[in-house]
């Protein structure tokens, strides 16, 4: 019974965590970084985060690519610029399709995140420079 009991309450205690979590969106968009790249980019998406501690997790979903997606990247740079890759993310070989990922950040990461300096970048195998991207914003 003591068992039942503690399964019950540690199941409740899951979603409150999750309410907890600080949440973070983004729209994921062309963004051409010159005029020759901006004719072959297609596609948009969109991009949740929850940050629970240090815990980053990553979901989202893309639609309308070029051609199929071959990876995805959290960058880190102010909205508007190029930055280096974070980490990498999973995503759906498709050109419709889904992204997740999660990861542990340090300090400053957390810090840059909550700067709306993390953005979210889909590479495909017509554009592996990147074809959609988009700035995870905090949602109020």
């Amino acid at each position: 019974m003591r068992g039942a009991i503690a399964l019950l309450l540690m199941g409740l205690a899951v979603p409150a965590a999750a309410q907890d979590a600080e949440q973070f969106s983004g729209r994921l968009s062309v963004l051409p970084v010159d005029f020759a790249t901006y004719q072959g980019l297609s596609g948009s998406g969109d991009v949740q985060a929850a940050l629970s501690g240090r815990l980053l997790d990553i979901t989202g979903s893309f639609e309308g690519l070029s051609s199929p997606a071959t990876m995805a990247h959290v960058h880190q740079a102010p909205p508007g610029r190029r930055g280096p890759v974070i980490f990498t993310i999973e995503a759906t070989d498709t050109r419709d399709g889904r992204l997740s990922g999660q990861v542990d950040l340090d300090g400053a990461q957390v810090e840059a995140l909550r700067a709306g300096e993390f953005y979210v970048q889909i590479h495909t195998e017509d554009n592996p420079a990147g074809e959609i991207r988009g700035w995870l914003a905090s949602v109020w």
